[in-house]
Order: C-alpha cells, then structure tokens, then sequence
C-alpha cells in the first residue's frame, strides 16, 4: 500500500473533530506510514528485518501506534487527536496485507494478497482508496486547503499511476532491506 495508507489517514482526520492544522494533519500523514519509516530506518542504520519483522508485526504496529500515540498527546493534549494518530498506525498493516506479503505475528506464516505483483490490480485497489480519502476529507471542511485542492488528488493518483507502472510494475521493491541473505519480495 503506498498512496491508499495516505487516503486512510485523510478519511481519518475527516471523522475527527478535533482542531487540526497544516502540520498536525501532515504529521498524521507521517504516522499513516510509520511502519515503512521503521523499515528504512533498520536500512540506514543496518538491521535486518526480514519480512517486516520488527516493523510490521502486529506487536511492532501496536508499539509504533503506542509511542505515536504519546508524541500526539504530548504534543496536543489532545485525547481524539491521540485516538486519531494511533488508528491511522493501527490500520497499516491490515491495508499492507492486500498489496504485500508480510510476516503478521514472529514466527507466524507469511500473509498477504500480493497486489504488488500485479500493479493494475494494485492501482485499481489503491487510487479508489486515496480518492475516497480525499472526498471525505474535501468534504468534511476539516483540511488545509492544499490536501483538498484538486491539484492533491492529482498528485496523489499520478504518482500511484508512476509508481504501479515503473517500480512495482517492474518487480522492484519500494523497500530496501538490511538483511543480506532474505531479500525483499515484491510487496513485502
């Protein structure tokens, strides 16, 4: 999932009612793909994490959405903005397991509807996705003017479209990986 966890997290922020600017709303943005920051963070720094293991697991996810969680409380004092921020953690990895095929609970099998390896799927699963996002967010009146501007959404379809045809569509993955033996799989 690329541009789909940025239309969870738009769908999100339209539900809140909580007060919400330009930089809490990209932090939520962030926070949608806090899993995917873990994982190049092991990259630079080294570590390997096969399949997502220290990232994408559900103990991984419930600890980033923990620690996001706190940031956006101390932040805002805000017990819906913290609600917010941890849901959009939260639901990463159910949106990850339709386009990739990643390791759920240590030791557990390997889940996922592998849309990666077939990106118009992909595109079909994902831009309907960052659309409806984007419409109720647009919608609700509770968004910068730049996220709800019809240039956002373009950008934002544009880029799936970019990125189904020339990364994923060529069985790269979007991923790097420490780890020297387990390689990447398309989608994990």
């Amino acid at each position: 999932m690329i541009t789909g966890h940025l239309g969870i997290a738009a769908a999100a922020r339209s539900f809140s009612r909580e007060p919400m600017g330009s930089i809490l709303f990209v932090a939520l943005l962030l926070a949608a793909i806090v899993p995917d920051a873990v994982d190049a963070l092991y990259w630079v720094i080294d570590i390997c994490s096969p399949y997502g293991l220290y990232s994408h697991t559900t103990y991984a996810v419930a600890l980033e959405a923990a620690i996001i969680g706190g940031l956006a409380f101390l932040a805002t004092r805000s017990r819906g903005v913290t609600l917010t921020f941890v849901l959009v953690v939260l639901l990463h990895s159910p949106a990850d397991y339709f386009t990739g095929r990643k390791l759920f609970v240590p030791g557990g099998e390997m889940l996922g509807l592998r849309m990666y390896e077939r990106p118009i799927v992909d595109w079909m699963l994902e831009v309907p996705l960052v659309i409806a996002g984007w419409w109720l967010l647009r919608r609700s009146g509770r968004s910068p003017r730049w996220a709800a501007s019809v240039w956002a959404i373009v950008a934002l379809v544009l880029l799936q479209a970019t990125l189904d045809a020339f990364v994923i569509g060529r069985g790269r993955s979007l991923k790097p990986n420490g780890c020297p033996v387990v390689t990447s799989p398309v989608g994990a």
